[in-house]
């Protein structure tokens, strides 16, 4: 088949580099049918479309294509980033083919929607019907999907015999519906309406916009003129249609006239009164197509200052350039909106989201920060929540740019500077609220400005240059306000001063109100502890604090505040029943609380040898390590000769304590016994031992003797050995200074005793010898046995 569609155009490529944002992010497209009987129509479009395009740039779309599509194809598509382009190109289109009389428009309309950008509009310009439906839903989707707004002009010449035109525009009907728009039916002596439809439509940015299909030809719609209703249109598509508008005590309000043709009329309803309930009643010559816009906006101001602003009065309309300053941003009093969004855009180029917050809890009012060059200029654009519908409405300013140094420099400004008072004249504060107050001062040269009260007391503020060429802004600030006073905004410069002043009145009757007192508590040993007894009276009260009884004064360890009381170590005498008492002179009140102590630990000590044997005049020490103990323990060393004697006795001449260490220098037998370390503190006490022994030579108690005894006796010969370190002790025997063996009648116990039963041969003399390293001890008994032989006949 031959291509039907043709564009001339030059062949110039150009490049565009845009930043695209919220507010720029919508195309801008026109969709047009340029087979030949399409003629007419498109020398109508190029005539009219500029006024459109110019109508269009304040709306600051992201792009502008332009589409065309004839009998079986579309396209192609050209896409441009300024009017003026797509001007060029809509003037180049050339028309032909097209020799059926229905166009492949569906197709048209379905890539218009996937190329174009969410929330596009979109207009459609043809004389025919769709050639296909098998497109329709894939159009209706993707409306729903994307949002945007299709328009439908159909002029009508291009219509098969024997439909009627609701046959002819029912899918046209169903993607206008779908896709909030309109189809609208155009003889070619009245499609130049459709353009001055189209710069109403493009100029703003409507809020809602809803559409209608009514066979029967009559609808009523109600809607009610909040606040943020701006402009109020009515459409209707269809033969002879009538629009009929009332308020709802049946005065019709004052419209105005768009476009009245037989078969297209659109009025707007000029200035909505607020809170007005407007009824259209609408009818038509069969169907009726009916789009209603509407168009909300938040009215809102915005002011800029260096320093944080409480209102409007505080600020300038205009921001210093290149400093950083608070934006105050302030929505209607009477409104009952929230602030969802605030952007800055730059240039039309750059859009920045900003952080905002209320400011301090005031309705309606919220600040940001924001720092703007000297050279750019910026719009402000706000997104609010109705509270009471939750719709979403936006807000914009008018473009702002930054102050300059030649603002205002009309004139001599030499002179005393001058100072204004933005405060009134007396005000009323609560007793211990914080207050702010703030004036201008105009000063040519830069002025000294401080605040003072009527007792030339100087008090907290600030300033900063607000204005070009002259302008200061000044704060004081007066915190927990508790007298009357009056305050004075002074100001000088080298030519003289001024100064202005308001009475501030202090709100107070009456009042004990008690804010915190003190409750058991417990506190770890020698942690920091507090209790706290706080009163908010009028008169002012005094605040005592009592211990078990007993008025507490300030000590090293005590600290009494204004509404505290610190223990700055606890200890165990810190604990017991405290109690506050407040009292003014008309009343008393008193609390109390136990304050506990945790963290105590009861001693433990260890020694590391428990025994220590020692050498004469060798040299000992012994550390008693504190495993635990809170508070820390007192350590002491006692001593004791034997471990079962009751009573201490004081520690042997050369024996040293050293803190917690025992030492001897040098050992000596007096020095053996047991030594006892001994740690003590309020919990409890624990103690360990250690037994010091000296080296020494055995030593037998039992002497040496002589011993008879009859045959069949039993014989014990004890041997008593003392020594250190133990000795190995041992018995013999010698018959003729020979050692005889013992049998097995012969034993000794474990505490060397020997015995044995009597026989003759057993006489003789017997030794026990006793043995360390530092000596040995004998002790020698002769023993006789009666009715032995004599030796020299033993065999």
């Amino acid at each position: 088949m031959k291509k039907s569609t043709m564009l001339v155009y030059k062949c110039i490529v150009v490049l565009f580099l845009a930043v695209e944002n919220v507010f720029c992010s919508k195309s801008f497209v026109i969709v047009a049918d340029t087979t030949a009987s399409m003629r007419e129509e498109i020398e109508i479009l190029k005539n009219n479309i500029q006024s459109v395009l110019d109508a269009a740039r304040n709306r600051n779309f992201a792009n502008y294509i332009l589409l065309p599509f004839g009998d079986d194809d579309v396209g192609p598509t050209i896409d441009r980033t300024n009017p003026d382009s797509l001007l060029n190109l809509i003037l180049q289109i050339e028309v032909s083919g097209g020799r059926d009389c229905p166009e492949d428009s569906l197709a048209a309309v379905e890539k218009a929607l996937q190329i174009s950008k969410p929330g596009s509009n979109i207009y459609v310009f043809t004389d025919a019907q769709a050639k296909s439906h098998s497109r329709l839903q894939s159009v209706k989707n993707l409306c729903q999907n994307r949002g945007s707004q299709v328009v439908i002009f159909q002029s009508g010449k291009c219509v098969p015999r024997g439909l009627s035109e609701y046959d002819t525009a029912n899918a046209y009907y169903e993607v206008a519906n779908s896709c909030g728009g309109s189809v609208f039916h155009f003889h070619l002596g009245n499609l130049h309406h459709a353009f001055k439809y189209m710069r109403e439509i493009i100029s703003v940015e409507w809020s809602n916009v809803n559409s209608y299909i009514e066979l029967s030809g009559r609808r009523r719609f109600t809607y009610v003129m909040d606040v943020y209703t701006k402009d109020f249109i009515v459409a209707v598509s269809g033969h002879y249609p009538k629009i009929t508008i009332t308020n709802s005590l049946g005065y019709s309000p004052q419209t105005e006239k768009i476009v009245d043709t037989y078969a297209f009329l659109v009025i707007r309803v000029v200035n909505p009164g607020k809170g007005e309930e407007l009824t259209a009643d609408i009818s038509c010559q069969g169907t009726a197509f009916t789009t209603i816009y509407r168009r909300k906006e938040i009215n809102f101001q915005v002011g800029f200052s260096p320093l944080k602003p409480k209102n409007l009065q505080e600020t300038s309309a205009r921001p210093l350039p290149n400093v950083t300053s608070y934006m105050l941003i302030s929505l209607l009093e009477e409104s009952s909106l929230e602030l969802l969004s605030v952007q800055l855009q730059k240039d039309k180029e750059e859009n920045i989201m900003l952080q905002y917050h209320p400011l301090d809890g005031k309705k309606n009012l919220y600040v940001a920060e924001v720092l703007i060059a000297s050279y750019r200029s910026f719009k402000v654009f706000i997104t609010c929540r109705d509270t009471e519908t939750q719709q979403e409405i936006v807000g914009y300013s008018a473009v702002l740019e930054p102050q300059s140094n030649e603002d205002g420099k009309t004139g001599s400004l030499n002179g005393a500077p001058v100072a204004d008072l933005l405060e009134p004249e007396s005000l009323l504060v609560e007793y211990g609220a914080d207050y702010t107050g703030a004036c201008k001062v105009k000063s040519k040269a830069k002025p000294d400005i401080w605040w003072e009260n009527d007792a030339a007391e100087t008090l907290l503020s600030e300033s900063a240059f607000l204005q070009y060429p002259s302008t200061y802004i000044s704060y004081v600030k007066i915190e927990r306000a508790n007298r009357n006073q009056t305050v004075f905004c002074k100001c000088k410069n080298g030519d003289g001063e001024d100064a202005v002043s308001f009475y501030l009145y202090i709100n107070r009757t009456f009042t004990f109100e008690i804010k915190e007192y003190p409750t058991d508590t417990t506190i770890e040993f020698g942690n920091e502890g507090k209790l706290f007894c706080k009163a908010n009276t009028y008169p002012e009260a005094d605040i005592k604090w009592y211990h078990n009884d007993t008025l507490i004064e300030e000590s090293e360890n005590i600290q009494i505040d204004e509404n505290e009381l610190l223990i700055k170590s606890m200890s165990i005498e810190d604990t017991g029943e405290y109690r506050c008492e407040i009292a003014n002179s008309v009343k008393s009140e008193s609390y109390t609380a136990n304050v506990y102590i945790s963290g105590l630990e009861p001693p433990q000590i260890k020694l590391e040898k428990t025994e220590f044997i020692l050498k004469p005049g060798e040299f000992t020490e012994e550390d008693c390590v504190i495993i635990q103990g809170i508070p820390d323990p007192d350590v002491t060393w006692k001593y004791k000769p034997e471990i079962s004697s009751s009573d201490y006795v004081p520690l042997p001449d050369g024996v040293i304590v050293d803190g917690k260490s025992l030492k001897i220098p040098a050992a000596e037998i007096e020095h053996e016994g047991f030594y006892i370390c001994e740690a003590v503190n309020l919990i409890g006490t624990d103690s360990q031992n250690v037994n010091v022994k000296v080296q020494y030579a055995p030593k037998i108690r039992n002497g040496d003797e002589d011993k008879t005894v009859r045959e069949g006796d039993m014989v014990e010969l004890p041997c008593d050995v003392d020594a250190v370190p133990k000795a190995n002790v041992h018995w013999e025997m010698y018959q003729d200074d020979v050692i005889m063996a013992f049998n097995d009648r012969h034993r000794t116990d474990d505490r060397h005793t020997h015995i044995f039963p009597a026989r003759y041969n057993d006489s003789g003399i017997y030794r026990c010898i006793a043995e360390n390293e530092m000596g040995s001890a004998l002790r020698t008994v002769m023993l006789n046995v009666l009715g032995a032989k004599p030796w020299g006949n033993w065999i």
